[in-house]
């Protein structure tokens, strides 16, 4: 079955020859490495389980995950241009390749526990390539796993529609990253980022479906003692709404300038965003309230002009 999901996937691919295919353990196998090549000439790079690799004479896992043998080791072989090699990384790796080989040789740096510091190891550069093809997938699959959405089921499509929201979540926050650190602003991390997306989700509440036109939401004027939420920052900034002064025979504590210390209280409040607000000849907070904060634009150094050459 995961043989016949690469070739109902590489018949997508517009120009087969010649292309390459990466994919994990779970998919490759000594066939369909050969099958790939015989029949559209398309290359194939893939880690592999040691019992669907055709048992070629390699160094046994035994032998691999012995103490004795340092970190780095390799064993390979070829044969009618399928390329097969384990080495040893913090567990032994198995490759099935009709694509690249083992040299150039390079340099990869691994954390070494009795040294307790970085260490330098040989890594072939089929091992190079592998990951220069496939690391955003691992990547994503940690990050959407990290703090994954309790949802048990026997429903299979139940788990499925988990696993989207949980894939989406991690591919807006590695946007949200790449402009966080463009603007020169430092992201939030990812558990936080889930934090607030859940929070919004839980406290939107959606417009009744059926309204008539510009007939206003009745407004219910909270108890003594109970404070009115915050509207959030989509609606409080939403120009498309028209926010009008509405005025109230309760007073009720300014939403803008109101502080523990120093409290004031107004009989207006915003017809749309639900809060009061401070509107006499004094102050202002209506207009201050909705005015949008200016965004934070980082500071383009400042360029001397040189004089033209005559």
């Amino acid at each position: 079955m995961s043989s016949k999901l690469v070739l109902v996937l590489a018949k997508t691919i517009q120009v087969l020859k010649n292309s390459t295919i990466y994919a994990d353990n779970y998919f490759t196998s000594i066939q369909l490495v050969e099958f790939l090549r015989d029949k559209y000439q398309c290359r194939y790079v893939g880690t592999a389980r040691p019992n669907r690799i055709g048992n070629p004479p390699l160094m046994s896992k035994k032998e691999m995950e012995k103490k004795s043998t340092p970190r780095g080791t390799l064993d390979y072989v070829s044969c009618n241009g399928v390329f097969a090699m384990c080495w040893k990384d913090n567990k032994q790796v198995t490759v099935l390749s009709s694509d690249a080989g083992v040299e150039p040789l390079s340099t990869a740096k691994r954390w070494n526990k009795d040294t307790r510091k970085k260490v330098e190891i040989q890594c072939p550069a089929v091992i190079k390539e592998y990951n220069g093809k496939m690391g955003g997938i691992d990547k994503s699959d940690m990050l959407t796993h990290l703090y994954k959405t309790p949802m048990k089921s026997r429903r299979w499509y139940i788990r499925l529609y988990g696993y989207i929201i949980d894939l989406c979540t991690s591919n807006s926050w590695v946007l949200y990253k790449r402009d966080a650190i463009a603007l020169l602003e430092k992201p939030m991390p990812l558990k936080d980022f889930q934090l607030k997306i859940s929070t919004f989700a839980r406290t939107y509440k959606n417009r009744p479906t059926r309204m008539l036109r510009n007939t206003p939401e009745p407004f219910v004027l909270p108890r003594k003692g109970q404070r009115t939420s915050r509207p959030s920052d989509n609606l409080q900034y939403d120009y498309s709404k028209f926010h009008c002064p509405e005025f109230v025979n309760q007073r009720m504590t300014c939403k803008f300038c109101s502080t523990k210390d120093d409290i004031h209280r107004s009989r207006w409040i915003c017809n749309v965003c639900k809060v009061a607000l401070c509107l006499n000849d004094s102050r202002n907070c209506f207009q201050d309230f909705h005015a949008a904060p200016l965004p934070h634009w980082p500071l383009r150094p400042h360029r001397t002009q040189r004089p033209l050459h005559q």
